[in-house]
C-alpha cells in the first residue's frame, strides 16, 4: 500500500493533525530535542501519520542535520557529536542563537566596518546584516560569504586559505596573514568553552584564526550561550580581560556571572 503526507490516523491527537510537512517537522524536531530520542510509533501516533510519513521525515531531518537517525526512531543532537559537523551545529540551540544574534546585532553601527569568525552563533547574524548597515564585513565563512555578497550595499572581504568542510570556512596560516593586514571597528566571535577566564578552543587552527580576528578589531565582542562556560577546551584563543563586550543569555550561574562581571566587560544578557 503507498502512503502520501495525508495519510492520518483517525486516533491521533486533533492538534497535530493536518500539519504542513514543514511544519510537522519543526514539531518532531522539537519533540525529539526534548525526548532526547523518539520511536517512529510513537511519533506516528503523535502527530496523526503514518509510519512512513514518519521515516520520510526523519531521513529529511536528519539529512539537515537536526536530529541524528537510529535504529527505529531518532535522537537529539547532542553538543559533542554536534561539534564535528557545522551542518549539525547549526540546528543545535538554533532558538537561543538567533536571540542572541538580535541582540549582538544592535551592536553594529551604520557605515562601520566588521568582522564575523565561522561559528553557527555568528552565523545567525547573517539575517540582520542588511538592517544594520555595516559598510563591509570581513569573514572566513563560506556561509557567511555566500550571504554577504547577495547584499548589494555591503562590501565583503573574504579570508581565503585551507578550506574546512567540518567548519564550512578557511583557517590556518594564510588566513591569519591576511587578517594581520586588515582592521575591523567591531569583531564578532563565538567559541566552544570559557574556562579559567579564558577563551578556549578544542581545534589549533580553529583557535588560532579566531585570535587572529580578534585581534583586528577596535572592539571585541563575544557572543556565547551560558552553557560554554566551564566547559572542556585545550587551545587558548583569548583572554576574557582583553573582551569588550559579552552578549550571553540569561542561564549563567550567579557565581560565574559575577566573576565575568568582575572582569569589566560590558555585558548583554539576553532573556531567553
Amino acid at each position: 500500500m503507498a502512503y502520501n503526507e495525508s495519510d492520518v490516523k483517525n486516533d491521533a491527537p486533533d492538534a497535530a493533525q493536518g500539519l504542513p510537512p514543514e511544519t510537522r517537522r519543526e514539531e518532531i524536531t522539537g519533540h525529539v530535542n526534548k525526548s532526547r530520542s523518539c520511536r517512529v510509533e510513537e511519533l506516528a501516533e503523535i502527530f496523526g501519520v503514518s509510519a512512513m510519513t514518519i521515516h520520510r521525515d526523519l531521513e529529511q531531518l536528519a539529512k539537515e542535520g537536526r536530529v541524528e537517525r537510529i535504529r527505529g526512531g531518532a535522537r537529539a543532537i547532542t553538543a559533542r557529536l554536534a561539534e564535528r559537523d557545522v551542518r549539525l551545529r547549526r540546528h543545535l540551540n538554533a532558538e537561543v542563537k538567533r536571540q542572541l544574534a538580535a541582540t549582538a546585532a544592535q551592536l553594529i553601527e551604520r557605515n562601520s566596518v566588521i568582522a564575523l569568525d565561522d561559528s553557527t552563533t555568528i552565523g545567525a547574524l547573517g539575517s540582520y546584516l542588511e538592517e544594520r548597515e555595516p559598510s563591509t564585513v570581513i569573514t572566513h565563512s563560506l556561509a557567511l560569504m555566500g550571504a554577504v555578497s547577495a547584499m548589494a550595499h555591503i562590501d565583503m572581504v573574504g579570508l581565503g586559505g585551507q578550506y574546512y568542510a567540518e567548519t564550512d570556512s578557511f583557517l590556518g596560516s594564510i588566513v591569519v596573514e591576511q587578517a594581520q593586514r586588515l582592521m575591523a571597528d567591531a569583531v564578532f566571535v563565538s567559541t566552544t568553552a570559557i574556562k579559567n577566564q579564558a577563551l578556549l578552543h578544542p581545534d589549533a587552527e580553529a583557535a588560532r584564526t579566531k585570535r587572529s580576528l580578534l585581534q583586528m578589531g577596535r572592539r571585541k565582542i563575544l557572543v556565547m550561550d551560558s552553557s560554554k562556560f566551564e566547559s572542556a577546551g585545550i587551545y587558548h584563543v583569548m583572554d576574557l580581560a582583553e573582551i569588550d563586550d559579552v552578549v550571553i543569555d540569561d542561564q549563567l550561574d550567579q557565581r560565574l556571572m559575577s566573576e565575568l562581571q568582575g572582569l569589566g566587560p560590558r555585558i548583554h544578557i539576553v532573556s531567553t
